[in-house]
């Protein structure tokens, strides 16, 4: 069984933070995985925080020994996953729940009941679908983000995979209150993005009666839904679908690049916006100079910039490079090849019919 949890962006914890025993106290999601606790369990818990990977897993084991305690075994066994979900933290900020998604997905691949219990906001600032970047307005069609999301190749998966999801669009601070339609298109994002990845999603309605969380958590960028009537445009392209020879603005690949950008305006041309912000971000590398990154990335979004120029996009282009301060960059950690891993998620171009503002460069 996996559990997708945001442990601050957004909605507060799962648990009581009253200084009582934790216990899961929303009605509906107790009863789901009570009723699953009727057997042998081992829980993976994926923060939706952070880089979304599995942070903790639990064997919890069905109590036989006699009729009370196998009666009073699956409740005893709530208690101590929520006491497991209280020591989860984000590792650093922001929150990648497209990531977490595809993660708990794949873990789930194998199961014979392939449920994700998902407890988050959906309010995503990382990845992909980072909002702060223009993603959602009223005039926002999801399955434009859709397309982006599988040209890139971004599309979660989850084949077979029932999602069970509470809380969505239930926020606390830094975030503000979300206006009626952005809880409406939140709805419809993230039930486009599961039945794209080959499943199905269930979205609870309960009320979130819990204390938020504590103790000295990583910065979260809180995001402004503008109630604009323009079809919004924010597209992500990854070093996976695009990538630079090192420390060159020259594709590694022109001819593949060339392709998947052929693909991307035919997406782009679809935008009612007059002018298109191409802004290029970089790994923060040990050592690193931010004016050189800074220097490097604008060089390649302005690669990307006339590439789509001449793929036939007549939209005006404005051109701006971040180095590292990109908004929705992921946390780089790890050694050897899992630091790699992770500098590569931040090396990529951002389209956007806004303009973006640089970010402070946490971990």
């Amino acid at each position: 069984m996996v559990l997708i949890a945001g442990s601050r962006q957004g909605v507060p914890s799962v648990i009581d933070g009253s200084g009582r025993v934790p216990e899961i106290i929303i009605s509906s999601m107790r009863q789901q995985l009570i009723d699953r606790f009727d057997r042998d369990m081992t829980v993976s818990i994926i923060p939706a925080d952070g880089d979304p990977q599995a942070q903790a897993t639990e064997r919890l084991e069905l109590d036989t020994r006699n009729g009370d305690k196998r009666q009073q075994s699956p409740e005893n066994n709530i208690v101590r996953l929520s006491n497991t979900l209280g020591d989860v933290r984000a590792s650093s900020s922001e929150s990648d729940l497209l990531g977490a998604l595809d993660a708990g997905g794949r873990a789930s691949a194998t199961a014979a009941d392939k449920t994700l219990y998902v407890y988050d906001s959906g309010v995503s600032t990382a990845g992909p679908l980072a909002m702060q970047n223009g993603l959602l307005g009223t005039g926002t069609d999801v399955s434009t983000i859709v397309k982006s999301l599988r040209t890139a190749g971004n599309i979660p998966s989850l084949n077979g995979v029932v999602v069970q999801w509470w809380a969505l669009g239930q926020v606390a601070a830094p975030q503000s209150d979300l206006p009626v339609w952005a809880r409406t298109k939140l709805k419809e994002l993230w039930t486009a993005v599961v039945e794209a990845g080959g499943g199905k999603v269930t979205f609870h309605d309960d009320a979130v009666l819990a204390s938020p969380p504590t103790g000295n958590l990583p910065k979260v960028t809180p995001v402004k839904f503008d109630n604009v009537q323009a079809k919004p445009v924010s597209l992500t392209i990854p070093e996976s679908q695009i990538s630079f020879r090192p420390e060159s603005a020259d594709f590694a690949d022109a001819e593949s690049a060339k392709k998947s950008l052929q693909q991307i305006a035919s997406i782009l041309k679809d935008s009612s916006g007059e002018t298109l912000w191409v802004t290029g971000c970089t790994a923060n590398p040990s050592g690193g100079s931010a004016s050189r990154m800074q220097d490097l990335s604008k060089r390649r979004a302005h690669t990307v910039a006339d590439a789509l120029a001449k793929a036939g996009i007549s939209t005006t282009l404005k051109v701006q490079g971040f180095g590292p301060a990109c908004p929705g960059r992921s946390p780089e950690t790890g050694t050897g090849a899992g630091l790699e891993a992770s500098q590569a998620k931040n090396r990529l171009v951002l389209i956007t019919s806004k303009e973006l503002a640089p970010v402070p460069v946490q971990g």
